[in-house]
């Protein structure tokens, strides 16, 4: 079986600078979806019943802001900063809605350093690249425990 840290990225804290801006894309899949409604049991009309969802003025089923939250825990605990992050609080503002097979980026800059703590904020834009607009917009707080 793969070891899935072995796929994990190791930024230090000592090596993040304020202004640092990572990037990275993600695509709200069946599986993805499909999983959060197995996990979850979020079955509200607006996500799961296509119908129902256009009689309300969406295109079509309506994902769960929290598809978004999952993708920026990847980023934070995979990619920036990696392996060593511990994701402390995460505040989105979803500006619009995304849709089964959207393609989401999440770009990144780092605006703080907290040395006493060892953490970082970054201030986070979440678009749609699908449908040419911001999904959501927020802060994430992260702390870097470099290993001893």
């Amino acid at each position: 079986m793969n070891n899935p840290l072995s796929n994990a990225r190791t930024c230090h804290y000592h090596e993040i600078t304020v202004g640092m801006k990572e990037t990275r894309d993600y695509v709200i899949t069946s599986e993805v979806y499909e999983k959060f409604l197995a996990a979850f049991h979020d079955y509200s009309p607006l996500h799961i019943d296509e119908e129902y969802a256009k009689s309300r003025g969406f295109h079509g089923r309506v994902m769960h802001g929290s598809l978004l939250n999952g993708f920026i825990s990847h980023f934070v605990g995979m990619y920036f900063p990696g392996r060593l992050s511990l994701l402390l609080a995460v505040d989105l503002r979803f500006s619009n809605p995304s849709y089964l097979g959207d393609a989401i980026r999440i770009d990144t800059v780092v605006s703080q350093k907290v040395d006493a703590h060892n953490t970082i904020v970054l201030d986070a834009t979440l678009s749609n690249t699908t449908r040419n607009h911001l999904a959501a917009r927020g802060r994430i707080n992260v702390m870097v425990k470099d290993e001893s």
